[in-house]
């Protein structure tokens, strides 16, 4: 499995972490995603959430403002 991060800096833990905190399913996030312009199908969700999908930077920012987090915690350790 490949990991843009090491293990403990797991973006998508943090992402699905943040998902259902604010009660989203991963097929509401991918649908928020593509109303704020990127186009993250539910499929794709589930893939950065198990680290089996890298993320860019410009589908984190997204990630970040559609979650209402700050961009850095995302990137937070465990």
């Amino acid at each position: 499995m490949n990991r843009s991060t090491p293990k403990n800096r797991n973006i998508g833990r943090r992402v699905a972490f943040y998902r259902e905190l604010r009660g989203l399913t991963q097929k509401n996030l991918a649908a928020k995603l593509q109303t704020a312009g990127c186009d993250m199908t539910a499929e794709m969700v589930w893939k950065a959430e198990n680290g089996r999908r890298n993320l860019s930077i410009f589908e984190i920012d997204k990630l970040a403002e559609v979650l209402h987090v700050d961009y850095n915690a995302l990137f937070a350790q465990d």
